[in-house]
């Protein structure tokens, strides 16, 4: 495993040398080198698949390797909104999270937070997440949604924006659907079910689980037209956070790229993480549908983020002219 993660850090050292805060883009010196300001950290991951890269740096040791010690917070139920992460961050309890970017964003224009993105976690590639509807439904066609209620896990995150782009794409307005935005995805099978929703936004693992053991059927995959290959998820500090541990940071982003790499070239590697951390069961991580996983933080990919919430009215039309490179640093 030594010399796996030697061969990965070595192939990554190009794509991170410009994520850690305050780490000069000439710097000779490895995070391992670093004086850590402080060597505990907490990580509060939105329970996704799209942490894979997270909870394989932590099972790998890759962390450990860097001197640092990480504990990443346990799945709730329900599973916390990005939104809950911030607050979270901004009231000491955790020290990086991993959520969406429309939140992320949200926090940044409004004022409410000072973010910065220090890596990515994922972007979307086919069937991650989906619009689902009950087994034997009527509804087959998006076109058939109109005046339907559609379950979001939060309002106005990236859940919003991917079916507001969807349902565009297929000649609906937002507007002409009713959503619903406190079904949690453990619930949304049930919420099916029992007609309280027509249809309902969800990720994996719950579009397998939900398919293969209630009966759950796909709609759609959010995976198409102007959302194609969209960026997720990634990693965020507050600017006070980056500002105060650089060299910690430094650290957390080295081993952070190295899970990424293995995740992204690792299926099996990914399954495992899903297996400890998500608590899907082995027979299922075997037939999950997986993000890409990728390295570094591209401002032209995440400047989508920006352009679509402006789009779909999640960001005010004079927000347009925001740039992304303001939260990710040099």
């Amino acid at each position: 495993m030594k010399s796996r993660n030697m061969l990965i850090a070595a192939a990554a050292a190009a794509a991170i040398t410009m994520l850690a805060a305050g780490c000069s883009s000439g710097s000779d010196d490895s995070a391992s080198q670093l004086k850590l300001e402080k060597t505990s950290i907490v990580v509060d991951a939105f329970p996704a698949i799209d942490s894979a890269g997270l909870y394989i740096a932590e099972m790998d040791g890759l962390f450990a390797a860097q001197g640092l010690h990480v504990t990443i917070v346990p799945v709730k139920n329900p599973p916390p909104s990005t939104q809950d992460l911030i607050n979270g961050q901004l009231q000491g309890q955790y020290d990086i999270t991993a959520g969406d970017y429309v939140t992320y964003i949200d926090n940044e224009v409004r004022g409410t937070a000072k973010l910065r993105i220090i890596a990515e976690a994922s972007f979307l590639q086919p069937n991650v997440l989906t619009l689902l509807v009950k087994g034997g439904s009527s509804i087959n066609s998006i076109s058939q949604l109109k005046g339907r209620t559609v379950s979001v896990n939060a309002p106005d995150d990236i859940g919003t924006l991917l079916v507001d782009s969807l349902l565009l794409e297929h000649g609906i307005y937002p507007r002409q659907v009713k959503f619903n935005n406190g079904v949690a995805f453990p619930d949304v099978a049930p919420a099916l079910k029992g007609d309280e929703i027509s249809a309902a936004f969800a990720p994996e693992p719950f579009v397998s689980l939900d398919e293969d053991g209630a009966g759950i059927a796909e709609l759609a995959d959010l995976d198409q037209g102007s959302t194609e290959d969209f960026p997720i998820q990634g990693y965020a500090v507050t600017q006070a956070w980056a500002e105060k541990y650089p060299n910690t940071l430094k650290a957390f982003v080295t081993a952070l790229s190295q899970g990424q790499e293995i995740a992204d070239t690792n299926r099996a590697a990914v399954e495992k993480a899903v297996e400890t951390y998500l608590t899907v069961p082995s027979q299922a991580a075997a037939f999950l549908s997986l993000p890409t996983f990728p390295l570094g933080v591209d401002a032209v990919r995440l400047q989508r983020v920006v352009t679509a919430m402006v789009r779909f009215n999640l960001l005010p039309a004079q927000d347009d002219s925001f740039k992304i490179t303001s939260m990710i640093g040099s």
